[in-house]
């Protein structure tokens, strides 16, 4: 293949690429009907079970539905009948209900909970609520709320009273003067017996709280979720899970399908009817109207630059011009051994057009089942003919599965996850939390199900090189290349770079958006500085060590300390990582996430400054960097044969350098059913935008910065209406 299919141009290929796009555009189906299948929760999906199986399963469904609806429906009506009223009962503060909350968890058991919201209720005989005291902890995790002696011995009031712990869920903006509204709940509750209001006062003693606690299991910071569904430190809205419904069922409909299909009869199926079941996605469409449209240089390059790897460029030391893209592959990670992850180095030139040509492709590692030396070198150039195409094959897999754990998996899902454990559990009364917190809601949730349906015994390890363990520590790494000190997005090098053009622009939206809101709110963000100062604490104490500290050099050979100044080199240029800068030791680790302050109770010289960019990277990671990965994995990766996450070896004796026809070396039946399933997951189920802001949770002043720029987001191929709020899929 040349640079474009035979006697075809740029032109070409740039029109049907337009078409296969607006042909190929997500459209979310009908809303469900009596008889459709039920998805109560996104974490109910499974790679390998059969769920949505019968009309008879529906009925079912939606029998258990009604009963939740039922449920649901009397705990309203019983909140409008007895109804909490905020208005404190009793005019002397004459007695007092103490006590002291800290974690509850073996290390944390003397780490306070400041700042959490209690209250003292009492029910009368006829089931009304009222309010006798309420309050905050202070900083030691100490409450003592006052309350009338007198009032509270009144005959109308039941023998016990309750002591709530509340946790903020959500944040709410008025749409029209921006001011939010935090909406609360019982995270925890305890009787006080009527009779035990004796004296002055009464004291609850030590409350400990297992709240949003830190994993021991994982070297990465992840939250304590013991079962989604029942015991988790937050849930997903309603509308999310609607959403999650109404746009994935056709999609688990057919999956379902094909494994029962190769179960009972896999003569019935391949590859093409797999393919041809599941909706079109960008690259089938292109190839049916322009047979090699997808697979010529040019388009590759187009990919590599502005698609789901939207890879770093690195200047060519020696040739003015040219530029590497590294693709570190299975390196030192645990891997199994039917599937190749090798290295491979890009080189390429920067056309007239502004794109990216490839001109080299280096191949490192183990390839075919027998010669299994990491260090071996495959060289390959467009005078190659069918090994260079397939070098290009082998090059989209190695970035696509690398994008997949390294950028979309640690760089948004997990580097999204320490910021919100951090604010959780630390943020509660500074306006800070009513500025991150919309973003960084349900990203548990979806990192939580990732573990079982994606890592643990899912997919990817399936489906590629690595395995659950390689997965986990790989993770680590790429963590640890991953810091908001002096982070900046990507410099554009060329005026088609369109991804490192479109980040800069959004980059500049959240700048404005973050400097206007400290703004609003400088002078409380200010008097509750100590919560800041936990929250870096949390952060820093908590997160990985930098990337490859934790090896000792010394014992590297010649080809290892190669192929490492490599990696670090590279990976801090495409993580925008600051290497210069001193870090903190603890327990012997340098830690990769900057502290923010080191001042407890108000914020010394460059602390604001250091919050505001610390705001700016969570808020950026969160909406932006993943929504681009997640909305172009299914144009990249929605073609099994195009690229999935991983080729096997195979029996031949050049290994993974075979035609795309050779299917020995492609993913098998399932696993290539597993593939459509995973990449229509991850672009198809998305709910919580910033501009449609569905739950009114974005602030509205993010929104118009946002819209103003519509017309410059387009002409980088970017619609701002589906740059989601949240990392939620």
């Amino acid at each position: 293949m040349a640079i474009y299919p035979p006697n075809k141009t740029q032109k070409d290929i740039d029109e049907v690429y337009k078409r296969a796009y607006e042909r190929t555009k997500i459209i979310y189906p009908k809303k469900k009907t009596f008889f459709s299948p039920r998805l109560r929760t996104l974490h109910q999906i499974s790679i390998d079970k059969g769920y949505l199986a019968s009309t008879l399963v529906g009925i079912g469904d939606f029998c258990i539905d009604l009963v939740a609806a039922c449920i649901a429906a009397v705990k309203k009506i019983n909140r409008k009948i007895f109804p909490r009223e905020d208005v404190i009962h009793g005019t002397k503060k004459d007695s007092y209900v103490t006590g002291k909350i800290t974690f509850a968890k073996k290390n944390d058991l003397t780490t306070p909970i400041h700042h959490m919201q209690v209250e003292f209720w009492a029910r009368t005989f006829f089931g009304g609520w009222r309010k006798m005291s309420s309050g905050h902890t202070d900083e030691e995790g100490v409450f003592k709320l006052y309350f009338d002696f007198i009032e509270a011995k009144k005959f109308k009031y039941r023998r016990s009273f309750h002591f709530e712990i509340h946790q903020v869920e959500h944040v709410f903006f008025n749409q029209d003067s921006g001011e939010p509204r935090k909406k609360v709940s019982v995270f925890d509750s305890f009787k006080v017996k009527k009779s035990d209001l004796t004296g002055m006062g009464y004291d609850l003693g030590l409350i400990q709280l297992f709240y949003w606690e830190y994993r021991d299991d994982v070297p990465i910071p992840r939250v304590v979720i013991k079962e989604q569904n029942e015991d988790a430190p937050e849930y997903y809205s309603e509308g999310r899970n609607e959403a999650a419904a109404e746009q994935f069922i056709p999609i688990e409909i057919i999956k379902d399908k094909h494994l029962l299909q190769i179960k009972r009869n896999p003569q019935s199926i391949s590859i093409e009817s797999i393919q041809d079941d599941y909706p079109t996605n960008l690259t089938v469409a292109m190839e049916r109207e322009i047979p090699g449209s997808t697979r010529c240089d040019y388009w590759f390059g187009r990919r590599m630059m502005n698609g789901m790897s939207c890879a770093t460029f690195l200047p060519d030391e020696k040739e003015k011009g040219k530029y590497w893209v590294k693709i570190f592959g299975s390196c030192d990670y645990e891997v199994n051994q039917e599937f190749a992850f090798p290295t491979v180095y890009g080189q390429f030139k920067i056309a007239d057009n502004g794109l990216p040509l490839p001109t080299k492709i280096i191949v490192k590692g183990q390839t075919d089942a027998y010669n299994k030396n990491p260090f071996q070198e495959k060289t390959f150039t467009p005078n190659d003919g069918e090994k260079w195409e397939q070098a290009k094959r082998i090059m989209r897999v190695s970035s696509a599965l690398s994008s997949e754990i390294d950028d979309h998996f640690a760089g948004t899902h997990l580097n999204t996850e320490q910021y919100a454990i951090a604010v959780r559990r630390n943020v509660r009364l500074n306006p800070v939390a009513e500025l991150l917190l919309p973003h960084l809601k349900e990203v548990t949730l979806i990192n939580h199900t990732a573990d079982t349906n994606l890592i643990g015994p899912g997919y990817i390890p399936r489906a590629s090189a690595m395995t659950a363990e390689g997965i986990i520590e790989r993770s680590k790494d790429a963590l640890g290349t991953h810091d908001w000190k002096n982070w900046k997005p990507m410099e554009p090098i060329s005026e088609q770079h369109t991804f490192a053009i479109a980040s800069n622009l959004f980059w500049d939206v959240v700048h404005q958006f973050v400097d206007y809101f400290f703004d609003e709110n400088e002078e409380d963000i200010k008097k509750y500085w100590y919560e800041i100062y936990c929250m870096s604490n949390d952060l820093v104490n908590n997160s990985v060590p930098l990337f490859l500290s934790e090896q000792d050099s010394r014992k590297w050979t010649g080809e290892e300390r190669e192929l490492n100044q490599d990696r670090i080199e590279y990976n801090h240029l495409r993580a925008c990582f600051d290497n210069t800068l001193s870090r903190d030791i603890i327990n012997g680790k340098k830690k990769s996430i900057s502290s923010i302050t080191k001042s407890k109770n108000t914020p010394a010289e460059g602390d604001m400054d250091n919050l505001k960019d610390m705001c700016k990277y969570a808020i950026m990671v969160a909406t932006f960097l993943h929504t681009y990965v997640n909305e172009h994995q299914y144009e990249d990766i929605g073609e099994v044969l195009y690229c999935s996450l991983g080729l096997r070896y195979g029996d031949k004796e050049d290994g993974i350098f075979q035609p795309e026809n050779d299917y020995s070396i492609a993913p098998d039946l399932t696993r290539a059913t597993q593939m459509m399933w995973f990449s229509n997951l991850l672009s198809r189920t998305e709910y919580g935008f910033i501009t449609r802001n569905e739950e009114h949770d974005i602030h509205p002043y993010f929104s118009k910065l946002l819209l103003d720029k519509k017309e410059e987001f387009a002409k980088l191929h970017v619609n701002v209406e589906n740059i989601e709020s949240r990392t939620n899929i």
